[in-house]
């Protein structure tokens, strides 16, 4: 069988340039950076929450009472949270940061506010931070007199 050159151009040229163009595209979008995968670090966590609102109370080990009005925080509180595949945290609470390795915080969960995570020692040896991941909720407390201690609920929406 013998094809002509002229046959060749007419039938063989314009389907080859449709199926390269095709694959070019096919290329070009699999390449496209169609940004980052949040995954793809192995990030366990990473969340970015804002209090408006703190409330002082007293606490103990059955939990907060005779607590004062909420209050309008202004600026409002920003606090980011990254905890990694490895364990390795990254908080920053309002412009303070802090890097955290495991043995620094831990991970649990309660009947009333969900999970959280609770650092221990930010800013002074005695104190505790405890951020719900739901984000509605952060509190902060020292631990100096465990019977009768000042807490600091700092929250997203007032009770």
């Amino acid at each position: 069988m013998r094809i002509s050159l002229k046959s060749f151009a007419k039938t063989a040229l314009p389907k080859a340039s449709f199926f390269a163009v095709l694959l070019a595209m096919l290329l070009g979008l699999a390449a496209c950076d169609l940004g980052p995968d949040p995954d793809a670090d192995g990030a366990r966590f990473s969340r970015r929450f804002h209090y408006y609102y703190v409330q002082d109370c007293r606490a103990d080990a059955f939990g907060a009472y005779d607590c004062e009005v909420p209050q309008v925080l202004s600026p409002s509180m920003t606090v980011s949270l990254r905890i990694d595949s490895d364990g390795l945290a990254s908080l920053n609470v309002d412009g303070d940061p802090f890097y955290l390795l495991e043995s620094e915080y831990s991970e649990d969960y309660d009947m009333v506010y969900g999970g959280y995570y609770n650092f221990y020692g930010l800013y002074q040896r005695d104190d505790e931070l405890t951020l719900y991941k739901d984000g509605l909720t952060m509190a902060h407390w020292y631990r100096e007199d465990m019977e009768d201690r000042v807490t600091y609920y700092f929250k997203y929406l007032p009770d």
